[in-house]
């Protein structure tokens, strides 16, 4: 848990700001950059700080959001459920390399998930086809038999265009729920 949903929350309220605004400003035109390799992540959170006048240097801004990380262990234990019923679980990240594996470090993510990929180490949007499509390959799976998760609507487009069922999440009783009705289906 902790996204840059949270940050952006947090700049909104430290600063009076419009949520979609700072949203705009801090994922879309900096952290997706940062994430495709086009500026450093360090240029991302100072950008985003100079551009919307905040107090913060860059480096403050990403200390910031790194506090919001936290282990959601009721998702953990979901997944670990879903794994013991033979489901393979690939975590698919659109990160930064630095803040990915500091993660999956911290919460000893490889632990539980064989299958951790991050999309800027393949040089592709996460949202993409392409993107998709190497994961199909790579697991060898097939669209209709596989569920994406994610919590920003916008990264399912092409994998509903592609047959695959998505989830947005909101919490871990609703997740639970459509992706247990979802496994019926097998």
């Amino acid at each position: 848990m902790g996204s840059y949903k949270d940050t952006c929350s947090w700049v909104v309220n430290k600063y009076n700001l419009d949520y979609d605004q700072v949203y705009q400003v801090m994922y879309y035109k900096y952290f997706s950059r940062a994430a495709l390799g086009k500026i450093s992540e360090a240029e991302a959170f100072r950008l985003t700080a100079k551009e919307l006048g905040l107090k913060e240097t860059g480096a403050e801004l990403r200390k910031i959001h790194l506090s919001f990380q936290t282990l959601n262990k009721p998702i953990l234990e979901l997944a670990k459920s879903w794994q013991e019923r033979g489901v393979k679980i690939v975590i698919f990240s659109k990160n930064t390399p630095q803040q990915f594996n500091e993660v999956v470090q911290m919460f000893h993510l490889r632990e539980y998930f064989p299958h951790i990929i991050n999309s800027y180490n393949l040089g592709i949007e996460k949202k993409s086809v392409k993107a998709s499509r190497y994961l199909l390959t790579k697991f060898k799976a097939k669209a209709k038999e596989t569920l994406m998760i994610d919590d920003q609507a916008y990264n399912f487009v092409n994998a509903d265009k592609m047959g695959m069922t998505t989830v947005l999440y909101k919490n871990p009783g609703q997740l639970k729920k459509e992706v247990n009705y979802w496994l019926k289906s097998f």
